[in-house]
């Protein structure tokens, strides 16, 4: 009884794989949700998401946002800054909500801060 293999023994084996690199060039183009820039004060509001100078970014006055951004973001947190240190003492009044909120920035604040918030809108 004779035994045999049939076909190329070197053809079984896996051929070398191809890599492929594929380099992207992201962009970015301003959107009305981009903070103001520093010496554009911003007169009717401000986005929701960011750190804002008081009198460079934003003026002085009563702003309402409504509430959570939406989807996986159900609290909207706020915060009036003495400094823009990101030390816990520079905190002078703060509030996370599930709805709509109002806050007043005084003319002394040196920041404000809010993570996870609607647009602020000036109405007062």
């Amino acid at each position: 009884m004779l035994i045999g293999i049939t076909g190329n023994p070197k053809a079984d084996k896996a051929a070398p794989s191809a890599t492929v690199t594929t380099t992207a060039t992201a962009t970015h183009e301003a959107t009305a949700s981009t903070p103001p820039s520093v010496g554009k004060v911003a007169a009717d509001g401000f986005p929701g998401d960011g750190t804002y100078v008081v009198g460079s970014d934003i003026k002085p006055g009563t702003y309402r946002s409504d509430g959570p951004q939406g989807g996986l973001i159900t609290s909207c947190y706020w915060a009036r800054l003495s400094s823009t240190s990101g030390e816990v003492n520079d905190i002078i009044a703060n509030g996370a909500t599930s709805g709509q909120t109002t806050v007043t920035i005084a003319a002394t604040d040196k920041a404000f801060t809010s993570t996870g918030c609607k647009a602020w809108k000036k109405t007062g």
